[in-house]
């Protein structure tokens, strides 16, 4: 069973996790056996904004089994590699 209130993915996944700047809370969105295909979802969701300013939208992060994030990602920003 997933954990959906933690960062840390799942033994050997990759946890996609959303930050709303408005309400200041982490958010679970999906989880993969496969980093690319997180990180296909990661530009996907980074690929729209969803606040006005464009710099007020969500925060994006891949995260490992570790707990470690490895990837950001912004509308404004893009996506940045953080760790591996």
């Amino acid at each position: 069973m997933v954990d959906k209130f933690t960062r840390k993915a799942t033994s050997g996944t990759y946890r996609v996790v959303g930050y709303d700047q408005y309400d200041y809370s982490d958010y679970f969105i999906d989880e993969f056996a496969n980093l690319e295909h997180a990180l296909q979802l990661l530009k996907q969701r980074c690929s729209t904004s969803n606040a006005t300013p464009t710099s007020f939208s969500d925060v994006y992060f891949i995260y490992n089994d570790k707990e470690l994030a490895l990837y950001k990602g912004t509308y404004d920003e893009g996506i940045e590699k953080l760790a591996l």
